[in-house]
């Protein structure tokens, strides 16, 4: 019984050192393995601090580097977009070029077209000066003598902008303009008379204001709000008085550049529209001062770009 035990015992001692060794081999195992991944972070370690260093010795030594490569990047980008503008001008002025040739080709060779050209051209004319013969209650003799010689000074302008494109010099196209205004003004003198001449020349002046009423006053009557002809005239007044450029030299021009203050127009607008005329007038896209028949930059659009320009420099 006795060496029983003993044979037991010496049997679990030598199963623990068996144990004991596969667990001091396992540990050293893993031991090596943990080694080897401590010097792997280490070496990946120091490859990243030479790679700072290496960031550190090329940075900008003082803030006036960094401005002065800041400039430098600006003046570069600067530089790009002018000449990406400059080659957009270049496109389209060569597009203007070929669509300029094309209709003087048609009009030149297509009998058809060059009729329906001419005929819009004289439409255009009564949509354009349409509210002055209403505004000044012209006769019938009197509004086809004015239609008539309006038209004819268009033919003229147009003949003279053929011309030009085809080659004809500056000079020339300022002579055959000035031809066509003093004809035109003898005309119309004659027919009109000088008071009502006066005011011709007031309507025309007023011609960019009065394009923006025309589109207002066409989308306030698909509102239900029809705007009146004394209203569109206090409405053009009210433009014209608060264009920069009217008040400078009195002509209106596109106001692109933000020569429309729209507060004063608001303010004048309110004597004579209605409240939702006028809440219209501040809220929907109507079209530009200046744009053709009133298309172009948007008031919203010119006021954004005014706010743009007023804020203050970082």
């Amino acid at each position: 019984m006795k060496n029983s035990i003993n044979i037991m015992l010496v049997l679990a001692a030598i199963a623990a050192l068996v144990v004991t060794a596969v667990e001091l081999r396992r540990w050293s195992v893993s031991a090596k393995a943990s080694r080897g991944a401590l010097a792997a972070v280490l070496e990946k370690n120091a490859a990243l601090k030479a790679q700072i260093a290496g960031l550190k010795s090329t940075a900008p030594a003082s803030p006036q580097n960094d401005s002065t490569e800041a400039e430098a990047k600006n003046e570069a980008r600067k530089k790009q977009a002018a000449g990406q503008q400059a080659q957009l001008k270049k496109q389209d002025a060569a597009h203007m070029k070929a669509y300029s040739k094309s209709l003087m080709e048609r009009k030149a060779n297509d009998r058809e077209f060059s009729l329906k050209y001419y005929a819009a051209m004289r439409q255009a004319v009564d949509v354009q000066y349409g509210p002055f013969y209403r505004l000044q209650h012209l006769t019938k003799e009197q509004t086809d003598a004015l239609a008539e010689a309006l038209f004819q000074r268009q033919l003229r302008y147009d003949k003279m902008d053929d011309d030009r494109k085809a080659g004809g010099s500056a000079a020339d196209a300022k002579t055959a303009k000035a031809g066509a205004d003093a004809e035109f003004a003898a005309t119309a003198q004659e027919t009109l008379g000088e008071d009502l001449y006066g005011q011709l020349t007031l309507y025309e002046s007023q011609r960019g204001a009065w394009d923006f009423v025309g589109s207002f006053a066409s989308m306030l009557s698909l509102a239900d709000m029809p705007l009146s002809l004394e209203q569109s005239a206090q409405m053009a007044d009210a433009i014209a008085n608060a264009s920069s450029s009217f008040q400078k030299d009195g002509t209106i021009k596109s106001t692109m550049g933000g020569g429309t203050d729209w507060d004063a127009v608001d303010a004048a607008a309110a004597k004579f529209l209605t409240p939702t005329q006028l809440d219209f007038l501040k809220n929907v896209l109507v079209g530009s001062i200046g744009g053709t028949l009133g298309f172009g930059a948007s008031r919203q659009i010119e006021e954004f770009s005014q706010a743009l320009r007023n804020l203050p420099a970082e």
